[in-house]
């Protein structure tokens, strides 16, 4: 038996305590809990922890689950399960959310249409006016305070109407003449991040989903919004020690598996700068100085990018930036790592000739600080630009990236330089 605070848990809540176990201890726990929170529960999962649950359920547990969940939830479950379980577990609903559930599930996982919310209220836009009224009576739903979506006979998004338009109308009227169509709607096809940004600028607590044909789907909320724009930004955190969502108790060799390809492009990236040392070792033994000097290029190169990267993926992430204005950005970005790349570059300088007592070397430091500084920028541009045109998360790859474009240019450039003046 639970304890009795646990009644007024919500599935937020059992989500959070669920993360924290193991799944030997979640599957204790499991068959205690309400059975009518499962659905809602395994949906506040993150995607990795529910992924593990689910593997372990067995197949009347996900039955049950399912059962009690609604339709969003249904398609957030099934999307972590084999193909012939999904198949299985969808005749086991009622012949509506089967068909809302697998037209969910024709979308791709990154389309707003997968997650349209089709558990909203519509009326005909051909009914009038009473029988509208007397269909919302006898539906118990007078206490509802949202807009009623008007659909024409082929589910055409016609407009909506609120309850206190249908009151203040007249009772033979057409629900189709009073109501109020939205210029703002989103595309089922359109990216979750990119539906997200227009409800966001559209300062109204729900939108519809339309085809290009014009058919309702379902609505898409501003608490969809915020739960995309958090999962984003977690994410974003993750992806910076390339752990993405994994689950905190996920098996050992799954994770093992997970970490080691990074750590294998780290290696590669690691031998890339170093080849490139290697090719200079010459003029690195006779002048020592080289060494000590060297991490000073590659740092101020990293930084710089790292900053215009982080930019970069801000407002890829909120929609700020597109092709139509990446290149004032990239210009912006320019200038700004050029007037850095200047003065720091004096200040290395003399602090270079004070220590060394030697002028040409902090010349060819500065020389390789500043094309560094300015490669790094362009690439903090380029790069994520790049990776999001071709579907790949800059947050994720970026760094990598980029950290070895700085790397390699930095030491060529510097080591390339002392070469050319000292041993000719």
């Amino acid at each position: 038996m639970l304890p009795a605070e646990t009644e007024s848990y919500t599935p937020n809540k059992w989500a959070l305590i669920l993360e924290g176990l193991t799944n030997a201890q979640r599957l204790k726990l499991w068959p205690l809990i309400d059975q009518s929170l499962e659905g809602a529960i395994l949906y506040e999962m993150r995607d990795d922890a529910r992924q593990q649950l689910l593997s372990v359920l067995t197949s009347e547990e996900l039955e049950d689950a399912v059962k009690s969940s609604s339709d969003n939830e249904v398609v957030e479950i099934l999307t972590a399960l084999p193909q012939k379980l999904v198949a299985k577990l969808i005749n086991k609903l009622s012949p509506q959310s089967q068909s809302n559930v697998e037209s969910s599930l024709s979308y791709d996982e990154e389309q707003v249409g997968r997650y349209a919310n089709s558990d909203v209220y519509t009326v005909k836009h051909n009914t009038s006016i009473e029988d509208a009224l007397d269909e919302i009576r006898q539906s118990d739903l007078t206490d509802y305070s949202g807009n009623y979506i008007v659909l024409d006979d082929e589910s055409h998004y016609v407009g909506e109407v609120s309850i206190n338009d249908l009151l203040n109308a007249e009772g033979v009227t057409l629900v189709q003449a009073i109501a109020e169509k939205s210029d703002d709607n989103i595309l089922d096809t359109l990216s979750l991040m990119e539906a997200s940004n227009l409800i966001k600028n559209s300062n109204r607590p729900t939108l519809p989903i339309l085809t290009d044909a014009g058919k309702f789907v379902g609505e898409f909320s501003m608490g969809d919004a915020l739960s995309i724009f958090q999962h984003h930004y977690e994410a974003q955190v993750a992806h910076m020690g390339q752990v993405s969502d994994e689950d905190l108790f996920a098996p050992i060799f799954t994770s093992a598996r997970r970490r080691a390809l990074w750590l294998g492009i780290n290696l590669i990236t690691a031998f890339l700068a170093s080849a490139v040392i290697g090719i200079f070792d010459k003029v690195l033994i006779e002048v020592v100085a080289l060494a000590v000097l060297m991490p000073i290029v590659a740092s101020m190169g990293g930084i710089t990018g790292s900053q215009t990267l982080t930019l970069t993926i801000r407002g890829l992430a909120t929609g700020q930036l597109n092709t139509a204005n990446y290149r004032a950005l990239r210009d912006k970005e320019l200038s700004v790592a050029a007037v850095n790349a200047v003065v720091w570059a004096v200040i290395v300088a003399a602090m270079t000739i004070f220590w060394f007592d030697n002028y040409l070397l902090s010349v060819i430091l500065s020389v390789a600080m500043v094309v560094n500084m300015l490669v790094a920028a362009l690439s903090g541009i380029i790069i994520p630009m790049v990776l999001d045109k071709n579907g790949i998360d800059p947050a994720l790859a970026g760094s990598v990236i980029l950290t070895t474009v700085t790397d390699v240019v930095g030491f060529f450039v510097f080591l390339g330089s002392a070469t050319i003046i000292f041993m000719s």
